[in-house]
């Protein structure tokens, strides 16, 4: 029978059948005997002693005046029933519990031992090892992270269940081999694989799942180790953010993993936070927001032809009192649903316009990125507030030989809301000299009606884009549309999320202008970002 997901008929794997098929010949030939050798014991000792019974006090004088030696038969044949009865029953109980030992032992030893369990360590067994860890980790923070294979059904009707097989065990090495020292995976499902992380938030198991997808995308698979294109969906959550207890966390977990699944292949969600971890992570964010301690993380953005850095651009950062640093992937939900967004905007403008200043002042001729969202475009009055306090950068040209360096992105979904609100919030800033970016092209919205409308100056072309031309024509063809188009408008392009030199490779061939990523450099927070007051217009 082919190997089947979780809607098919095949029980999940244990590792008591994957496993012990050495100990079962042994157990094959003494478990079938025992019942039977007991039970015919037995049945010899209690016809004997019916029998005697029968025989009242008459009968039983009569078998005394009987030769010794018959009689001494019977009292060894009464005696040898019970006694063989009791070691059947001794016996088969033994060889029982020695199984049950064994199964025990060895299937402990693969979930607590040092190195990453198997893969089909049994789903009660993993759960319970768990929760010893977390009952000794004195409230210790930690992740879960769900993958699932996707198509798996599909893959297994087409290539049988001896190839299925040897996907997931292929699957369950990629996997392995992607994640830190001290986490542990067990099959959690028939096509899906759950990972637990010590000491790890929310944001980082985010771009732990996300690293793990694209490894597992690129093989090797099977004898020929050529990809086959297998890809996986994961959901992610978290202990305290997300979640208050472990089932808590797998729970959000599978329900994140469903949301994936439906936005798609090759994705991963992260758990919104709980009504708990909601109000203990919009608690930090007024504190940081009131002790301004909301940095700005700038990141390079480099000429792809040159490889030198042109601009940075810069993403928010909170810093802890005791020192630790959260990403913006770990807070934003919580301030979107606390309505703190517009808020932290602002005191990232604030930084941005500043370090425009100095950094010009200096002969830094950069270009300054800065993100604005929807719940800041709602915020005219402040927009145009912090325009005129900052209108000594229209002067900012002059000192880098070019216009403002100041950039302001905006995400296509929340531009294609409505162009002309946008531009008529966003103006002030245009007017004094900040130019236009829109972040997120090609991510599903794109429409080219409005980059002959709007003064746009920049177009940041989505990752998923310059993935997909790794093995797409169609995507290439697309990439390739794009930069004829953003050409011809004087449009500069630039690619997001580049993490090695083949996406470097792909977009430079497809003529993409600047680039930024991990491959070029990280997000570096400053010790002591320069900070320059200014009247709050908003809330």
């Amino acid at each position: 029978m082919a190997l089947m997901t979780n809607h098919g008929r095949r029980p999940k794997p244990s590792a008591t059948w994957a496993t012990d098929a050495r100990e079962r010949p042994l157990l094959k030939a003494h478990q079938p005997l025992t019942p039977v050798f007991a039970g015919a014991l037995a049945g010899l000792g209690f016809a004997l002693a019916a029998h005697i019974t029968r025989m009242g006090a008459d009968g039983v004088g009569a078998l005394l005046e009987t030769p010794w030696i018959n009689l001494l038969g019977a009292k060894i044949a009464f005696w040898y029933g019970l006694v063989m009865q009791g070691a059947a029953v001794v016996i088969g109980g033994s060889l029982a519990a020695w199984r049950w030992r064994v199964v025990r032992r060895r299937a402990g030893s693969r979930v607590e031992g040092d190195t990453l369990p198997a893969a089909h360590a049994p789903r009660a067994t993993f759960l319970r090892t768990l929760e010893r860890i977390i009952a000794g980790a004195d409230d210790r923070p930690y992740s879960l992270v769900l993958f699932d294979i996707d198509g798996f059904r599909i893959l297994n009707d087409r290539h049988g269940a001896e190839a299925a097989d040897a996907l997931l065990a292929d699957v369950g090495r990629q996997l392995a081999s992607a994640l830190p020292h001290g986490a542990r995976m067990a099959r959690f499902g028939s096509d899906e694989y759950l990972v637990f992380v010590p000491d790890m938030g929310i944001g980082e198991a985010f771009l732990l799942a996300r690293a793990a997808l694209d490894r597992v995308a690129r093989g090797p698979f099977g004898s020929s180790g050529r990809p086959l294109g297998v890809t996986l969906t994961a959901g992610t959550a978290a202990f305290p953010e997300t979640s208050h207890s472990l089932r808590d966390a797998i729970s959000q977990a599978t329900s994140a993993l469903q949301e994936a699944k439906d936005r798609g292949r090759d994705t991963v969600i992260a758990a919104r936070p709980n009504k708990i971890g909601l109000c203990r992570l919009g608690a930090e964010v007024e504190s940081a927001l009131s002790d301004r301690r909301v940095y700005a993380a700038y990141q390079p953005i480099v000429n792809l032809q040159t490889g030198q850095p042109v601009a940075e651009e810069g993403l928010a950062r909170i810093v802890l009192p005791h020192g630790q640093v959260l990403g913006a992937d770990q807070f934003m939900g919580a301030a979107t649903d606390l309505r703190l967004v517009s808020r932290i905007d602002q005191a990232l403008i604030e930084q941005a316009f500043e370090r425009c200043r100095v950094q010009s002042l200096r002969g830094d001729r950069r270009l300054r990125f800065i993100n604005v969202s929807a719940a800041l475009l709602q915020e005219r009055q402040l927009l145009a507030h912090m325009a005129s306090a900052f209108s000594g950068c229209g002067v900012l040209g002059e000192l880098t030989g070019n216009r403002n360096p100041l950039v302001v992105e905006i995400t296509e979904r929340e531009l294609l809301r409505d162009p002309a609100a946008a531009l008529h919030a966003l103006q002030p800033l245009l007017d004094i000299g900040a130019r236009l970016a829109i972040d997120d092209f090609g991510s599903g919205y794109s429409s080219f009606l409005y980059l002959t409308t709007l003064p746009i100056s920049f177009l940041k072309i989505e990752m998923e884009l310059l993935k997909a031309a790794r093995t797409s024509e169609r995507a290439r063809s697309i990439l390739k549309g794009i930069q004829g188009i953003a050409r011809d408008l004087n449009i500069l392009t630039i690619a997001e999320g580049i993490e090695d030199e083949e996406l470097a490779g792909i977009a430079r061939d497809h003529g993409v202008d600047w680039a930024q990523g991990f491959y070029f450099g990280r997000p570096a927070l400053e010790t002591a970002p320069a900070r320059m007051p200014i009247a709050s217009g908003g809330e």
